[in-house]
Formats: structure tokens, sequence, C-alpha cells
């Protein structure tokens, strides 16, 4: 992928078709991206510093137009969005195209020239229909993909997981579809419902689905819902042809859960399985029945009250939050010792399931604080700052790598040697995977022949393929 020769013939290919549409003569790179094989890298041709991982469905051909999803990673790893969307993608013949450049920490100057120069290659390059492109994203890149939506236009539908839209201070002039996913213990959850809540009040079509998990891309499990969901409203919109039987059988699918939860006699998970049927199917098929059920179940008092405590729940999750990262600056190690165990206690020993994914999100709200403000002092290199958040960071997320990561970074820095290689081999430990930081860091570089990095170093690769 990076041979020289190979590159260079495809620049020189660039310049040579730049005067006309899509570009018929193939470059040596175009001859291997094969239809339904993943493709980890592809450079862009008027830039070969900038890539995306790929996927083209089996029945691809230049001769058609296919529908495509943008997809951005918080941590600029365009092949995991593709793999995780790819079977999706075969059944209902997708473009996926994962961004391996846009990143959390990226200007938004930077990541829109980035997304220009992408659209820009991936339409001159492949048969794309301009009326169904989607965006997607994870984290940070959640928000990429509806910022595109929001400042640019010519995006159909965003699938934002784990994070909603940017700080929007005008109205929204292009209009776009919203499908959005969030894990019950993640610590964006209730961004991601306030959000859901705030687009009821909208013009805009949107749906959230909530899985079990923490912050993260969706389970693969789930997936098939955003591209039916986005599958349907290409129907509505007369971007696709209706297909009736697809509508029935997906219909259908739908009304057997519904049977299933009504069996279970739990009102308001009635309510919001009820409600997605009207949102999916409404304008495709008759759906009057399921709107007058709704009508009666919005009305209901258990139905009433769960949304009240889900409400009440979400005041007292922010609450919190504010509290707790108040404190990072004004309590000792000792104190958060104490205060994090009573809140591991509380979560394995309650029963009350609503209050233990609130703390649950909480906790984690909290890491990714600790991260930043430990990040930020690194960076300044306000080392002795540093070192005290990371042992509160250390003490909030017990299990993770990354305070431990951290400290290494921080005893090289100050030439400690042995500190540093302490912390690097409990950060393998761990299960620490990430060598490229390590290889990329010039603090590391004079540690290469000590035995110790060698160690932490052969670990951190076992991790990595663990991970792939």
């Amino acid at each position: 992928m990076r041979n020289t020769i190979v590159l260079f013939s495809i620049l020189i290919g660039v310049v040579l078709a730049s005067c006309s549409g899509r570009n018929t003569h193939k470059t040596q790179q175009e001859e291997t991206l094969i239809p339904g094989k993943v493709i980890p890298k592809v450079s862009c041709k008027k830039d070969i510093t900038q890539s995306y991982a790929l996927y083209l469905p089996s029945g691809y051909s230049d001769k058609k137009m296919f529908p495509v999803i943008i997809a951005f990673d918080a941590h600029g790893t365009g092949l995991n969005p593709v793999e995780l969307f790819k079977e999706q993608a075969e059944k209902y013949g997708y473009i996926l195209v994962g961004s391996n450049v846009s990143k959390n920490g990226m200007s938004w100057d930077a990541t829109a020239a980035h997304y220009d120069l992408l659209l820009a290659d991936i339409l001159e390059r492949f048969g794309i229909d301009k009326s169904r492109i989607n965006t997607c994203g994870f984290s940070g890149g959640s928000r990429v993909a509806s910022t595109l939506a929001i400042t640019k236009g010519g995006i159909a539908g965003v699938i934002g997981c784990s994070a909603g839209f940017p700080p929007v201070k005008d109205a929204i002039k292009y209009k776009f579809d919203y499908f959005g996913y969030a894990g019950n213990d993640d610590m964006n959850y209730a961004e991601m419902v306030n959000l859901d809540h705030a687009l009821d009040n909208s013009l805009f079509r949107h749906q959230l689905v909530i899985f079990n998990g923490t912050h993260g891309w969706p389970p693969k499990e789930n997936i098939a819902e955003s591209i039916i969901w986005t599958e349907l409203n290409a129907m509505k919109d007369k971007k696709k042809a209706i297909d009736p039987d697809f509508v029935k059988i997906q219909l259908s699918d739908f009304d057997n859960k519904l049977t299933e939860i009504q069996k279970k006699g739990n009102k308001y998970e009635e309510y919001l399985i009820t409600k997605k049927i009207v949102n999916y199917f409404k304008d495709l098929t008759d759906t009057k029945k399921y709107e007058a059920q709704l009508a009666i179940l919005s009305q209901n008092a258990s139905v009433k009250k769960s949304i009240q405590d889900e409400a009440d729940s979400e005041k007292k999750e922010m609450m919190y939050q504010q509290q707790y990262v108040q404190k990072l600056s004004t309590e000792n190690a000792a104190w958060w010792k104490n205060e994090i165990s009573k809140l591991n206690n509380y979560i394995a020993k309650s029963t009350n399931e609503t209050e233990k994914h609130v703390v649950k999100r909480v906790l984690e709200y909290l890491s990714l604080a600790a991260f930043s403000t430990c990040n930020s002092l690194y960076t300044q290199n306000n080392l002795t700052e540093a070192e005290h958040y990371i042992e509160l960071y250390a003490i909030i997320d017990s299990d993770n790598p990354e305070p431990e990561f951290m400290f290494a970074q921080v005893y090289a820095r100050k030439k400690d040697s042995d500190k540093a290689m302490e912390h690097l081999n409990k950060a393998a430990e761990l299960g620490f995977n990430d060598k490229s930081r390590i290889e990329n860091d010039t603090i590391f570089f004079k540690y290469n022949p000590d035995k110790r990095f060698v160690e932490a170093m052969d670990i951190i690769n076992k991790n990595q393929a663990k991970n792939k």
C-alpha cells in the first residue's frame, strides 16, 4: 500500500484525469479494490497522506449508483466502523468508507478539509448516489458526522453513536435524518436521550436505540436497526422504490416483538416499541392501529411515571457529574479512594437497576474528566500537577491502563527510568495495546535497549494482536 512507485503512478493518474468526471481508467491501487472485501487503506488521489478504509458490496458495479456511509472513529481507525457495518452493507448494498484521518483533538478546519477531500475522492472513483450520502461516527466522530450534516448539507442521514450535535445557536437549515445509539452505561447517555427529546419538537425524523454497554460503538447485533430505518426513509423520500414485501417483513418482525412485550405486561416497553413502529413505517403502510394504541399508551399512568422517572434520573445524573468534577480539584487521594469504594460497593449490592446505571455512567464521565485534565497538564509540561491528577485518575478507573501509561510518560520526562519502566509494565499488564503511541513518542527512544522496555513492548504487542 505504501509502495512509492505505485503511489507516484496514482498521483500522475490523478493529474491526467483531473479534467474528466469519474475516472474510467483504473490505477494499480484501484485494481485491488475488490467488491466484498474490506480494504484497510485506500489513499486519496489528490493527497496520498490521507486515506480511508473501504468496503464495496459484492454486487458493486460501476454501472449502478449505491448509497454510501462515511464513518468517523474517535481514534481515526476507519477499519472499526467498516468492519462493524459490513454485514448490513453487504445485505442492503451500501458502500462503506471509514476515515483513517479524522480523530478526537483534530481542528474543525482540518476535519472539514479532510471530508471535502475524501468525498471528492470517492465520488470520482465510485458509483455513489449523491442523494443517499450518509455520515456516521462514534464519540467525537459522531459530532463530526452531525456537524458536517449541519454545516455543509448534502447528507441524507446521520448515524450518531455515543455523542450528539455540536452547540447550535441558529436554526439548522439542512434537513437530514438522525439515528442515535447509546449504551445504558454510557457517560453520554443523558445527552443522547435529551437530544432525542429535543428532536421530538422538530421536523427531523429521528430514532434512538439504547444497548447494553458503555461508551463505544454499538454491538454488531444492533446495527441492522439503523440500516433498516435508513432504507425505509429512502423509500419515504422516493430515493428508492418502495418494496412492499420488504416493508411487510420488517413490520411483521416489529409486530412479533410488540406481542412478546405485551405478554410481559410492561406498558412503558410497549409504549416505546409502538412509538418505534409508527416512526419506522408511517407513510409506507397503514399504521392507524398503532397510532391509536400509542395515543392510549401515552396517557397510561405507569407510562407517564416511567417517563417522569427517566427525566428525574437524567437530572440527578447531571447534578452528580457537576458535583464530582468540582471535587477533582478540591479533594485528595484518600477522599477519592473512599468515595469510589462507596460507589463501586453500591453498584455491586444495589437492586435498583436504574440507579446502578446512573452511578456507572457518572464513574465513566469522571474517568474522562480525569483523563482530559491529566492530558492537558502533561501537554503544558506541568508534571507535578499532572502526577497528582493521574493518581486520582487511577483511583477512579483502576482497571484502565491509561493512567499507568501516563505515569510512564511523566517519569520518562522526569528522567526517572525505574518508575517509568515500572509503570509502563503495569500498563502492559492491564492491557495497554497502542504501541504506536510509544513508538512515536521520543521520550521512550532511549529505553529501546532496556530489558524492562523490551519486556513491556512484548506484552503490548501481544495485547494488540488479541484486539485485532
